[in-house]
């Protein structure tokens, strides 16, 4: 059956293409044993130590249709050990926007906050599983177009197994949009990412949200990238990504850096 999609509905969908530059920019994910976290949005099993932190900084563009999104930095998104398995990040931005025919607005965008907590840790037989909730919090301005009003909650079930240089991880969730259910989605997440040496590493993934109502539309994004380990303590990253369907963005594109605390 085709699905015929209002002019209102569009408009609520462009206005979710800010949310995609939101959760995939500050996307706070960190480093596993393997080489999970940037350039990934995929959630990975991988915990801090506790009383370790580390520090993300990036720079992300967005292209949805005329319009176009930059986000200078994308962070600091900061990430923290709380206890064994236990990991807590806080994230923030400054966004430059530029609707279509319309001029340049900057300021600060919205936050996000979560807890993830890997439950059961890989053995040779199982993989890792871990529990992850965040949410994002209306800090940008709404009426400039630089965020969105409420409070988004997203829950996570992720699973991650590796066989030899390769880690495959899955994810699956739903995410609450409380200031109209209508807009809730369902996550379905899953990435590869493949050692080539000590120090490179790629990475691909699909990000997708599916609509849980008429209101709005399937979203998925491919993305594709790499990470260079320059120290133990610095790793550098870059990913390009590319809209599956109608009302995804266009092309999406990150440059960032993960800086060891400790």
């Amino acid at each position: 059956m085709t699905r015929v999609v209002s002019p209102a509905t569009r408009h609520l969908n462009r206005a979710r293409g800010m949310a995609w530059l939101i959760v995939m920019g500050l996307s706070p994910v960190v480093a596993s044993p393997a080489w999970a976290g940037r350039p990934l949005t995929t959630e990975d099993t991988g915990t801090l130590d506790p009383g370790k932190a580390e520090l993300e900084l990036s720079v992300d563009y967005l292209r949805d249709g005329g319009a176009q999104s930059l986000v200078v930095p994308g962070g600091p998104v900061l990430n923290l050990g709380l206890t064994a398995g236990l990991e807590g990040t806080v994230a923030t931005s400054f966004l430059l926007f530029e609707p279509q025919g319309k001029p340049l607005r900057a300021g600060l965008g919205d936050s996000l906050i979560r807890l993830k907590y890997r439950f059961l840790d890989e053995t040779a037989r199982r993989p890792a599983l871990m529990a992850a909730v965040s949410a994002r919090l209306p800090t940008g301005d709404e009426g400039r177009g630089l965020g969105e009003p409420g409070v988004d909650i997203q829950t996570l079930a992720v699973v991650s197994k590796t066989a030899g240089r390769v880690t495959l991880t899955l994810n699956t969730g739903y995410t609450f949009v409380i200031r109209n259910r209508d807009l809730d989605v369902a996550n379905v997440n899953a990435s590869v990412e493949g050692a080539i040496t000590r120090a490179w590493a790629l990475v691909g993934e699909v990000v997708s949200e599916l609509a849980t109502s008429r209101r709005t539309e399937d979203r998925a994004v491919l993305r594709m990238g790499m990470v260079h380990a320059v120290t133990e303590r610095l790793r550098l990253d870059t990913a390009v990504g590319f809209g599956t369907t109608r009302a995804s963005p266009d092309v999406l594109f990150t440059i960032g850096v993960t800086i060891n605390l400790n």
